[in-house]
């Protein structure tokens, strides 16, 4: 479906600006000097080869030949100017033909409009003056509205990303550059009125050195922003970060320093398989990223397998992944390797749906940011699996006392704020001193075990399950009544009971006996909701017979 719409865009968008251009030229003409129109056409050239790409719009000098070009020779000269010197750059120099025929609708849709929305409000051709400035201004604005407005529905359509802050940033930024040109545009046209043709051409000239500035410039501010990107990286090394958000924070890194349409993460597990971890801007339905890759499996496990970078520049044209079916949707990918020590933890892959966009200086920034990267995705990993193990009973994996603690004063905080009630159910399981005593304690454990997973295969995600001491659990449900919750209380005992529980030692029967309390109902502190949940556990439950669950009554 992404690229049927896609297909129809392009041709409606090439289709409109043709029969515009095709109309326009036929109805009223061009009728200019062609030497002068030859000059402005190398020129802007000239400056749209000099232009720098900043996200996904090219920043160019080119509009002040345009603006120039429709003071002198009307509408349809800018029109004619502006939609060759975008596709003599675009297939001739950047040999991206189809891309040369979009942007030549693109600028003959954007500067006919333009042009006809200026005649249309009172605006003069050929004459320059400060009573022309408000008109001209209306003309440049129009134009470079018309302008973005179709560029960002072809991108979109194109399946890239548009990263909101960088956008926005960029179109600002064209349109301060679009702006700063009227004055420009306005000297260079008197020059054409008022001298002659030489020093007409020589005033263009300091244009060319200004854009060649502007480039130098440009690639500085790229420097810098990739030096800040890897001290981001550095910081995130020294923050203690959730995983979710080391990889949230290397994505939005590697956006600002590189142009991607898609990117992804892969994680290797102990057995050397890759798993997808984190992706963003996949085309849904043509064949997304394979979630798992085994070793030498595809275009990650080559880069694993390898401990290399995987850089294609034209997808098209490489071979060797050919069954990676979702690689038919881009033209350029970079897969670079996760190392900690020497040893691959994972990759990531970046990728683009134009051919040849990742040069040599953005393939190495990327290996910089990935090694930096790795560091922090390994730090991530053992800081979760240190704060995991110190909150965690060793032997049930649910939740120890101190958590337990922790999160009931917290949930009875965010009940106080909300207005909501939050439950608390306290489980014994009943005699089971006597199957310690009988078949041991190694089989007590196993039973501790399955009985903890009972209980949390039948409460809610956001339930929390904690081994309250010995052989008593403890569950808390938010947002719940007591009422409520004794639902889930009766359902989790009829699962412990229901079912023998299977041992080295054969089939063991256990019930079990619960209470059931809740705030503000029920309690008014986080410590009385213990002890009239514990209360209803034994006096409601063990002294009428066990395998019962009653709820605290006041």
């Amino acid at each position: 479906m992404g690229k049927y719409r896609e297909l129809v865009f392009n041709m409606t968008l090439i289709t409109i600006g043709s029969i515009l251009f095709m109309w326009s030229l036929y109805y009223d003409g061009i009728g200019m000097d062609w030497r002068v129109f030859l000059i402005l056409l190398a020129f802007a050239i000239i400056l749209d080869n000099l232009g720098i790409m900043y996200t996904d719009i090219k920043l160019s000098l080119s509009p002040t030949i345009g603006i120039t070009t429709f003071l002198i020779f009307g509408t349809v000269g800018a029109a004619t100017l502006m939609v060759s010197s975008v596709m003599f750059d675009t297939i001739v120099i950047r040999k991206k033909i189809k891309n040369g025929f979009l942007n030549g609708g693109m600028f003959s849709i954007a500067y006919l409009g333009a042009g006809w929305f200026y005649e249309f409000i009172g605006g003069k051709i050929g004459i320059v003056s400060f009573t022309q400035v408000k008109y001209i201004l209306s003309y440049v604005i129009m134009s470079f509205l018309l302008n973005n407005f179709i560029l960002y529905y072809a991108l979109k359509v194109q399946g890239k990303i548009l990263f909101k802050e960088y956008w926005n940033e960029s179109v600002l930024l064209e349109l301060g550059t679009y702006i700063v040109m009227i004055p420009f545009s306005l000297l260079l046209a008197y020059i054409y009125f008022k001298h002659s043709l030489l020093f007409f051409v020589l005033s263009l000239t300091p244009l060319i050195f200004i854009a060649y500035a502007f480039r130098m410039i440009r690639d500085l501010i790229k420097a810098n922003k990739r030096l800040n990107a890897i001290y981001e990286m550095v910081k995130m090394i020294n923050s203690k970060l959730e995983l979710e958000q080391i990889l949230d924070t290397i994505i939005e890194v590697i956006s600002q320093v590189v142009s991607i349409s898609a990117a992804a993460i892969y994680l290797t597990d102990s057995n050397g398989v890759a798993a997808l971890v984190k992706s963003i801007g996949n085309r849904e339905g043509e064949g997304g990223f394979k979630e798992n890759y085994f070793k030498d499996e595809g275009i990650i496990g080559k880069c694993i397998s390898s401990n290399k970078t995987v850089a294609i520049k034209d997808l098209k044209q490489d071979k060797r992944f050919l069954k990676e079916q979702f690689l038919n949707n881009y033209g350029s990918v970079v897969v670079a390797p996760l190392r900690f020590s020497g040893s691959v933890i994972g990759c990531l892959m970046v990728l683009h749906v134009e051919t040849n966009v990742f040069d040599e200086d953005s393939v190495k920034i990327i290996e910089i940011i990935v090694d930096q990267a790795s560091v922090a995705i390994t730090n991530a990993k053992r800081y979760y699996e240190v704060t995991k193990k110190s909150i965690t009973d060793p032997l049930t994996k649910t939740y120890n006392r101190r958590y337990f603690n922790d999160a009931l004063m917290e949930n009875i905080m965010r009940a106080d704020e909300t207005s909501e009630p939050v439950s608390l159910i306290m489980f014994d399981l009943d005699n089971f001193k006597l199957i310690n005593d009988t078949y041991g304690h190694l089989v007590g454990d196993e039973v501790l075990k399955e009985v903890a997973k009972r209980i949390k295969n039948n409460v809610r995600s956001d339930d929390i399950v904690a081994r309250f001491g010995g052989e008593e659990f403890a569950v808390i449900l938010p947002k719940l009544t007591a009422e409520q919750a004794y639902m889930i209380a009766e359902r989790i005992r009829n699962e412990v009971s229901s079912r023998p529980i299977r041992t080295d030692k054969g089939d063991i029967y256990l019930t079990i006996t619960g209470g059931v309390a809740d705030y503000p109902g029920k309690a008014d502190s986080a410590e009385k909701l213990i002890s009239h949940a514990d209360r209803a556990l034994y006096a409601g439950g063990k002294s009428k017979g066990r395998n019962k669950i009653a709820i605290y009554e006041v």
